[in-house]
């Protein structure tokens, strides 16, 4: 089985064109609809990391943006109306959406799109979904892992276009984090992504009723503020900083923002819809020893399981201690939209698993580590030229303990059986049928179908007044 980097393939639009945009596609496996994983690093300002994913995926965000307008329908325009409502607070992401209307058009230049087509094709999470995501540390990992983090997220196929999977790597050049997002091609806000400090932060629904109400910000865009809006702040006190960050603003979906800051430093907020969120729940020494963290789609104080995290709960209680990264990984299953793991050692230093669902089921899994993501931009298409030939010469720390002994499932197409999985069907832990499932979507049904006339409905009525 091939590393990440044996897999690398070539730059549409040429080598040097590439590298002057700013970007490298590091891994790209796509099928004829280009449903599938693409790993890409951009860098530079926030308008050239703009400019080079309109660049790369100029056709795809066109795509996924005419799937998006004939969704809404003759309702689109009112859409368009009401991203005027909301407020972006996150430095650098009004000029990464300017850079991404030129890049597309530096490939399309008749395409008519706009920052505002950007801001919906962004918010699309907004309209609904549910997940399950599980964090570790101390007792329960083995040096040099120092922490654990998983999240799968159950969320329907929308459109299309969602099934071509992009681990972005971005590499700002002005201080703020380096951080991997896993999404869709054109994505700026955050639904999964990884900072450097090894903070996995992701969305889950709560309440997800929608107030639409001058300055709200986008759920999205609350957690990728979170992720990425500081610079030189300790891990032990990156929280706290949230904390204050998403206390100041209004959040226009209710929702749980997991900020799952590694070695302990780990919480869980409560936003409601059009308010602030409150103080961020934190792991409890008497539940799992204080060493462990969970979410679902229900309330919990952190001092028992919450509904539908009970195959979690069992995963921590089973008696087989330290977990590795295999087992997290699999406790999760295959049938959400994406699942992502992550074995952390220290700032800049872990291994990150991922995968997708495809047209097909899943996509073959893709492991990598941080330092793949950030090396120096090569001078050949992507492929990796350093002295181990695309081989990670770094500590395997996420060996697979599974069934192909820790060899790389890039080509394991995601069937690993796991037994007692949670498939995300609401409280119970029960298997949804297909299309079903919780109010999120974990098939291809999409509770954004029905949540979409209800968010018309409050647009509606809040540009009335």
């Amino acid at each position: 089985m091939k590393k990440l980097l044996g897999l690398t393939f070539l730059c549409f639009w040429g080598v040097p064109a590439a590298l002057a945009q700013n970007y490298q596609i590091l891994s790209q496996d796509l099928d004829a609809n280009r449903h599938g994983v693409t790993v890409i690093r951009v860098w530079g300002s926030h308008h050239d990391m703009g400019y080079a994913m309109g660049a790369a995926f100029a056709d795809d965000i066109l795509e996924g943006l005419r799937q998006v307008q004939g969704l809404a329908g003759a309702n689109y325009s009112q859409l368009r109306q009401g991203m005027g409502l909301s407020s972006w607070p996150v430095s650098g992401i009004a000029d990464e959406l300017s850079g991404m209307v030129e890049g597309v058009k530096s490939i399309r230049p008749a395409a008519t799109l706009d920052a505002t087509d950007l801001k919906i094709l962004n918010t699309f999470s907004d309209w609904g979904y549910a997940c399950r995501s599980h964090s570790c540390w101390g007792r329960y990992v083995q040096a040099p892992v120092k922490t654990l983090s998983t999240r799968r997220l159950d969320f329907g196929t929308p459109f299309p276009a969602v099934l071509h999977h992009v681990l972005c790597a971005w590499d700002p050049s002005d201080g703020s984090p380096r951080f991997a997002n896993l999404a869709w091609p054109g994505y700026v806000a955050v639904i999964t992504g990884v900072n450097e400090y090894g903070t996995l932060v992701s969305l889950h629904d709560f309440n997800s009723d929608v107030a639409l109400q001058n300055g709200v910000v986008p759920r999205s865009i609350a957690t990728r503020l979170a992720l990425t809006g500081f610079s030189n702040i300790a891990l032990p006190d990156q929280l706290a900083w949230a904390e204050g960050q998403l206390s100041s603003i209004d959040v226009a979906t209710g929702t749980f923002i997991n900020y799952y800051a590694p070695e302990g430093y780990a919480g869980v907020f409560t936003c409601p819809p059009g308010a602030p969120c409150g103080t961020a729940r934190r792991p409890q020494p008497d539940y799992l020893f204080g060493e462990a963290i969970m979410t679902t789609n229900s309330q919990t104080d952190g001092h028992s399981v919450a509904g539908g995290g009970t195959f979690m709960h069992d995963y921590y209680n089973d008696g087989v201690i330290p977990k590795d990264l295999a087992s997290h990984y699999q406790l999760m299953g295959h049938n959400g939209l994406h699942l992502l793991s992550l074995a952390y050692r220290g700032r800049g230093d872990m291994t990150i698993w991922f995968e997708g669902r495809s047209d097909s089921g899943v996509t073959p899994r893709v492991e990598l580590e941080w330092s793949e993501l950030f090396q120096a931009a090569q001078q050949d298409g992507g492929s990796d030229a350093g002295p181990d030939g695309g081989v990670d010469a770094g500590a395997d720390a996420g060996k697979d303990a599974g069934p192909d002994a820790g060899t790389d499932a890039v080509t394991d197409a995601g069937t690993d059986a796991s037994t007692g999985t949670d498939s995300g069907a609401g409280d119970s832990g029960g298997q949804p049928s297909d299309g079903s499932g919780c109010g999120c979507g974990t098939g291809t049904g999409w509770f954004g179908l029905a949540l979409l006339p209800a968010v018309l409905w409050r647009l509606r009525r809040s540009l009335a007044r």
